[in-house]
C-alpha cells in the first residue's frame, strides 16, 4: 500500500509543475482511495483480531463452566445415592414397626439412624458468578444457552425440599427423640469417646423394640423423611438432566466456534 501512494506522489509532482490540476486532483483522489482503503483494511484486521481474542476467551469461560458442571454432576450422583441408601434404611425400619420384618433392637435402631440425616446442593457458582462480575457473559452469543444458564443457577425447585429436608429433621425428629430415647452409638465413625458411653449406665431405661412400634409419631416421622427423601431425589434428577443439556449445548458452541 506505501508502495503505491509513493508512486502516486512521484506522479504529482511533475503535473503540479506542468500545471496540469485536472490530472492532479485526479492522482490526489486516487492517493485517498489508496488511504481511505488501507485505514479500512488495518481496522477490518483489528477487528478480527479482537473477535478472535474473544471467542477464545469465550471457549476458555464455557470450559470452566463446564468443569463446574461436571463437579455438579459428580456431586448429584453422590447425593442420589445417599438419598437412596437413606429410603432403603427407613423403609426397613417401616416394615419393622408394622411387623413385616422381625429384627432386634441393635438391627433396627442402625438402620434408623438415618432418620437423622440430611441432604443439599448447592452448584458450584464460581464460573458463573465469574462471568457475572466482569463482564464477560456477554462473550456468550448464545441465547438459548443464556437463558438455560441463568434458569440452573437461579433456580429454587431443589432447594425447598433441601430446606424441608434439613428443619424436619433438626427441629422436629431431632428434638422428640432426644427426649424419647438414648442416642444409639453403634455406628463405625462415631470417636471414642462417644462410644464410651452405655445406656445401661443411667438410670433412665433404654426403649424397647416394642416401644417404638408403639409410638406414632415416630412411624409418620419415618414416612415423612421416606417422602421427603424421594421428592428431593426427583428434583436432583430433573438438575442432572439440566446439567447434561447445558453440557452438551457447550460442546456443540465450543465446536462450531
Amino acid at each position: 500500500m506505501s508502495i503505491l501512494i509513493k508512486f502516486f506522489r512521484k506522479i504529482r509532482q511533475p503535473l503540479i509543475k506542468e500545471n496540469r490540476f485536472s490530472k492532479y486532483m485526479l492522482y490526489a483522489i486516487g492517493e485517498i482511495i489508496l488511504v481511505v482503503i488501507g485505514i479500512l483494511i488495518a481496522l477490518s484486521i483489528n477487528t478480527w483480531n479482537e473477535k478472535e481474542k474473544n471467542e477464545k476467551e469465550a471457549r476458555f469461560q464455557l470450559s470452566k463452566l463446564k468443569d463446574n458442571l461436571k463437579s455438579d454432576k459428580v456431586n448429584l450422583k453422590e447425593a442420589i445415592a445417599s438419598d437412596s441408601v437413606s429410603i432403603e434404611n427407613l423403609v426397613y425400619c417401616v416394615d419393622v414397626l408394622s411387623n413385616k420384618i422381625i429384627s432386634t433392637k441393635e438391627r433396627f435402631i442402625y438402620h434408623f439412624q438415618d432418620i437423622y440425616n440430611t441432604n443439599s446442593f448447592n452448584p458450584g457458582r464460581g464460573a458463573f458468578e465469574g462471568l457475572i462480575s466482569s463482564g464477560k457473559i456477554e462473550l456468550i452469543s448464545d441465547q438459548e444457552l443464556l437463558d438455560a444458564l441463568f434458569s440452573y443457577y437461579n433456580s429454587e425447585d431443589h432447594k425447598s425440599w433441601d430446606s424441608a429436608i434439613t428443619d424436619y429433621s433438626r427441629n422436629t425428629i431431632a428434638p422428640y427423640l432426644l427426649n424419647f430415647d438414648h442416642v444409639p452409638n453403634i455406628r463405625d465413625e462415631e470417636g471414642i469417646a462417644f462410644k464410651k458411653f452405655n445406656s445401661n449406665d443411667f438410670s433412665v431405661p433404654a426403649k424397647t423394640i416394642k416401644d417404638y412400634k408403639d409410638n406414632l409419631f415416630i412411624i409418620n416421622a419415618l414416612r415423612f423423611k421416606i417422602q421427603l427423601f424421594e421428592g428431593q431425589k426427583i428434583h436432583y434428577k430433573d438438575l442432572q438432566k439440566e446439567i447434561n443439556i447445558l453440557i452438551h449445548k457447550i460442546d456443540q458452541l465450543t465446536q462450531i466456534e
